[in-house]
C-alpha cells in the first residue's frame, strides 16, 4: 500500500514525493514495532493449535485485539502532533516539517484499523490458515490505489490533493480492513473449536503472556526499523532530491521485503509446531529450509532489480534529478541489500518460532546502532557520501545481523533444550 501512495506522488511532484517519505518515517518505525508486539499472537496461537489446546487460540485472538487497538489508539494520539514532532524530533527542515505534519497526523489515525488486521491476521497465519488475510490484504490494495489515485490526482471533481490524498485513502482502506479480518474470523471454520468470539469471558488473563514474548521481539525489529527510518531521514538533512531517493530507495527494499516476511512468518510458525512437539530435527529443517528457500527467491529479486533498475526508478519518479541517483543506487547497492536483509529477516523469524528474545535484540542493537548509524552519520552525512554511503551503511548493518542471527539459530538447535 505505501508502494502505491509513494509512486502515485512520485509523479505529481518530488515535494509531494518528499513530503511523504518525510511522514513516512515514523510512521513506519511505530508500526512495525507494533506489528513485532503483536507477533506474540501468532508464536502463542500456533503453540495452542499445535499442542491441541484449541480452546485458547480464541482467547489469544481476543487479548490480540486489545493490544493492537490500545497500541493503534495510543498512536492515532500522539501523531496527531505531525509538525512539531518531524521538525524538532527528528530535526527535519522546517518547510518540509510543516508541509508533512498533517500527512503524518493523518496517517496516524488509521493506526487502529490497521493493528486489528494485523492481529487477526496473525491470529490465522498462527493457525497455518493464510489465504484470507491475503486476500483482505489484495483487496485493500485495490481500494487504497482506487482512492489514492482519486484523492491525489483530483479525479471527478475534488482538488487534487497530493500526498494529503494518498494518506487519507490509506487510513479509510485500513479500517476497512480491519473490520473485514475481524468478520473473517467471526465467520471461520471450526470456529467453535478454536473459541473464536467477542466475548471477553476469559478477561484479560493470559495479555501478561502475549506482552513478555511481544516485547522483547518489538524493541527487536523496532531497532531495525528505527536505524532504517534515522538513516532516511538524514537524507531530509541533506537535500530534498536526497530524502525522496532514500525514501524511494527504501520504500522498494520494504516492497521486497514482503517476500521476505512471509517466509518468515512461516518459518515462525513451522518451528514453533515442531518445538512443541519436542521435534528438534524438523524444527532446524523448517529454519534452514525457510532460509534456502529465501536465498533463492531474494537472489532472483535483485537481478530483476539490476536488470530493470531505470524501469523501476521510473515508476517511482518522474524527476530526472531524483533518477540519475536513483536508477544506480537500485542497480548496485540496493542489489546487494536485497539479499542480506531477506536471509537476516528469516532468520529472526525462525528464532521468533523458538521464543528467542533477548539475543535478537542485543544483535539488532549491536548491528544498526554500533554499525549502521554511525557509519551512516560519519560517511552519508558529515563526509557527503549521500544516499550511496547511507545505502552501503544498511547493508554492513545487515550482514552483520545476518551472521550473527545464523550462528544463534544454530546454537539453538544443538542445545539440550531449546526455550
Amino acid at each position: 500500500m505505501l508502494f502505491i501512495d509513494t509512486t502515485i506522488v512520485g509523479h505529481i511532484a518530488t515535494f509531494e514525493q518528499a513530503r511523504l517519505g518525510a511522514a513516512l518515517i515514523p510512521v513506519i518505525m511505530l508500526q512495525v514495532i507494533a506489528v513485532g508486539m503483536l507477533i506474540g499472537v501468532i508464536v502463542l496461537t500456533a503453540r495452542a493449535d499445535g499442542a491441541g489446546e484449541f480452546a485458547r487460540c480464541g482467547q489469544i485472538w481476543r487479548l490480540g485485539l486489545v493490544a493492537g487497538l490500545v497500541a493503534g489508539t495510543i498512536y492515532a494520539l500522539g501523531l496527531s502532533f505531525g509538525a512539531p514532532i518531524l521538525y524538532y524530533g527528528l530535526e527535519q527542515p522546517e518547510a518540509l516539517a510543516n508541509a508533512a505534519g498533517p500527512v503524518l497526523t493523518i496517517l496516524g489515525w488509521g493506526m487502529p484499523g490497521l493493528l486489528v488486521f494485523v492481529a487477526s491476521g496473525h491470529f490465522l497465519e498462527g493457525l497455518n490458515r493464510p489465504n484470507a488475510p491475503l486476500l483482505v490484504m489484495a483487496a485493500g490494495n485495490v481500494l487504497n490505489a482506487i482512492l489514492a489515485y482519486v484523492l491525489a490526482f483530483g479525479v471527478f471533481g475534488p482538488e487534487p490533493m497530493g500526498a494529503i490524498g494518498v494518506a487519507i485513502a490509506t487510513s479509510m482502506t485500513r479500517y476497512a480492513m480491519g473490520v473485514a479480518a475481524v468478520i473473517i474470523v467471526l465467520k471461520t471454520r471450526d470456529a467453535e473449536k478454536f473459541g473464536i468470539s467477542l466475548t471477553f469471558h476469559d478477561g484479560l488473563s493470559g495479555i501478561g503472556q502475549l506482552l513478555r514474548l511481544g516485547a522483547p521481539l518489538a524493541a527487536a525489529i523496532g531497532l531495525e526499523t528505527l536505524c532504517f527510518s534515522v538513516i532516511v531521514n538524514m537524507g531530509s538533512w541533506i537535500s530534498e532530491n536526497a530524502i525522496a531517493v532514500m525514501s524511494a530507495a527504501i520504500n522498494y527494499v520494504s516492497l521486497m521485503y514482503m517476500l521476505t516476511s512471509g517466509m518468515a512468518t512461516a518459518a515462525a510458525v513451522r518451528v514453533a509446531n515442531a518445538l512443541r512437539r519436542q521435534d528438534r530435527r524438523n524444527a532446524a529443517n523448517a529454519g534452514w529450509a525457510a532460509t534456502g528457500l529465501t536465498a533463492l527467491v531474494m537472489s532472483l529479486a535483485a537481478f530483476m532489480t539490476f536488470a530493470f533498475a531505470d524501469e523501476i526508478s521510473g515508476v517511482y519518479s518522474t524527476d530526472l534529478a531524483v533518477r540519475a541517483v536513483l536508477t544506480p543506487l537500485l542497480a548496485g547497492i540496493i542489489s546487494i541489500l536485497l539479499v542480506v536483509d531477506g536471509l537476516q529477516g528469516v532468520l529472526m523469524g525462525a528464532l521468533r518460532g523458538c521464543a528467542d528474545t533477548l539475543w535478537p535484540t542485543v544483535i539488532y542493537g549491536v548491528s544498526f546502532w554500533v554499525f549502521g548509524v554511525p557509519i551512516a552519520y560519519w560517511w552519508g552525512f558529515r563526509g557527503a557520501g549521500g544516499p550511496q554511503a547511507l545505502t552501503w551503511a544498511l547493508v554492513i548493518a545487515l550482514t552483520v545481523a545476518l551472521i550473527a542471527l545464523g550462528w544463534r539459530f544454530h546454537h539453538l538447535m544443538h542445545r539440550t533444550k531449546v526455550c
